[in-house]
This record gives C-alpha cells, sequence and structure tokens, in this order.
C-alpha cells in the first residue's frame, strides 16, 4: 500500500508541477486572503483587549504574512486537506493537521532560540493550514468543488470586504485541534445551507460564517503562541 502511495505521490506532483506556472498565477489572488484574515485576526486581539500581543503581532506583520504565502508555493498545497472524518489528506500526500503541527512547533522552537523573524514566519505558514482548514472542499478532499467558493471569496475580500465580529477568539491550545475543529466546522456549515440553489446566495452565506470562522481561530493560535513565548521567557525582541 504504502508503495502505491509513493507512486501515485510521484504521478500526482509530476501533474501538478507540469500545471504550476498557472497555479502560481491563481495563488498570487489567493494570499490576498489568507492576509486579510490574518489582518483581521490581529485586529480582534486589540478588540478582545489583548493590547501587548496586539502590538507584537502589528509589528511582526510582514514575516506573518510571508509565511503565509511560502505555505503555498511550490506543491506544498497538495498537502493542505483533511478529511474531517477519516483525518487523512490526499492520497499519497500529507495532510493539513500534520502540517500545521509541523510549521507551529517549528515557530516554538525558533520562538526559544530568539530567532523571532523566523518563528513568526513559520507561524504564518501554520495559520495558512488553520485558515484553510475552514473551507468545505478542504474539508472533504473535494478538489472539484475547490475553486468555485475560494473564488467567490477573493472577489469579496478583493471589493472591500470587513468582518463584523460577533464572537470571541477561539482558542484550543494546540495547533492539531484547530484543524480537526475548523474541518467539522467547515462541513456542517455547508450542509446547513446546501438546500439554497442560488449559488450566490449559497456562497454568500457559506463565507461569511467561515471567513468569521478562520479569523477567530487564527487569533486564537496567534494567542498560543503569544502565551508559549511569554511562558517560557522568551525574548520579544530581535
Amino acid at each position: 500500500m504504502k508503495r502505491m502511495e509513493r507512486t501515485y505521490n510521484k504521478t500526482m506532483t509530476a501533474v501538478i508541477r507540469v500545471a504550476n506556472p498557472i497555479k502560481k498565477k491563481i495563488k498570487k489572488t489567493e494570499c490576498i486572503v489568507h492576509k486579510f484574515i490574518n489582518k483581521e485576526a490581529i485586529r480582534l486581539l486589540k478588540k478582545e483587549g489583548y493590547i501587548e500581543e496586539y502590538n507584537f503581532f502589528m509589528k511582526h506583520i510582514l514575516d506573518l504574512n510571508r509565511g503565509v504565502k511560502w505555505a503555498d508555493s511550490d506543491l506544498k498545497s497538495t498537502n493542505h486537506f483533511y478529511h474531517y472524518e477519516k483525518g487523512i489528506g490526499l492520497y499519497g500526500f500529507s495532510n493539513a493537521k500534520v502540517e500545521c503541527v509541523k510549521y507551529y512547533k517549528a515557530s516554538i522552537f525558533y520562538g526559544i532560540n530568539s530567532d523571532m523573524n523566523k518563528a513568526i514566519f513559520l507561524l504564518g505558514a501554520a495559520c495558512h493550514l488553520v485558515q484553510d482548514s475552514t473551507v468545505p472542499a478542504h474539508a472533504m478532499k473535494n478538489l472539484k468543488k475547490h475553486k468555485p467558493l475560494e473564488s467567490f471569496i477573493i472577489d469579496k475580500v478583493l471589493n472591500g470586504y470587513k468582518i463584523s465580529f460577533n464572537e470571541h477568539v477561539i482558542s484550543y491550545g494546540t495547533p492539531e485541534k484547530y484543524v480537526i475543529e475548523n474541518t467539522k466546522f467547515a462541513v456542517a456549515t455547508a450542509r446547513s445551507f446546501e438546500n439554497i440553489r442560488v449559488k450566490h446566495d449559497r456562497f454568500n452565506e457559506i463565507s461569511e460564517i467561515i471567513l468569521l470562522r478562520a479569523c477567530n481561530t487564527t487569533a486564537g493560535i496567534l494567542l498560543d503562541f503569544y502565551n508559549t513565548m511569554k511562558a517560557m521567557e522568551s525574548p520579544f525582541e530581535d
């Protein structure tokens, strides 16, 4: 079975490499949404009274955004799926939970070793996985339905959309929990609106809810990182 997965992985990788130049153009606009979520998540921290944390992440917003963009570079996005029930990614590839944990642990390592720029960069990569896991297609490993909703959300953000925060920061304390809970939430959200036949209306309802969820949980993992650094008495200056 493992040998078969490796063969499939190599075949899929070759196919994706051919499509990669086109994919890069699409990803350029998609990163706008991830950066938007980062900014809104930090704004939520301020709204909730986390002023020190807000100032810290605003200071490091460029590194955070570089990390969130890097997470989608090359062929990394093939690892950004996680089935909400089966707990696996695309056949032959890693998954969002594994990658999120990997990036988050690396960010903690560099943070406690006084390389805050690299720590925040990798934290940004972990945030990307938290955000992707709120998208129903990522949670159901459905490549066919992957693009339409994401394209709708890109247009929404480009047209000046702002999050109306009516919920608090959602903090789980461990990186894997964000992916597990977000994928369940994503599927439940999609199913609650599946009877709306007009695609625009359905996408509008879903996007409102999952963008808010993405911001709330991104704020949560940022807070987890900050609290861990503080508990370990790591220097917050570069």
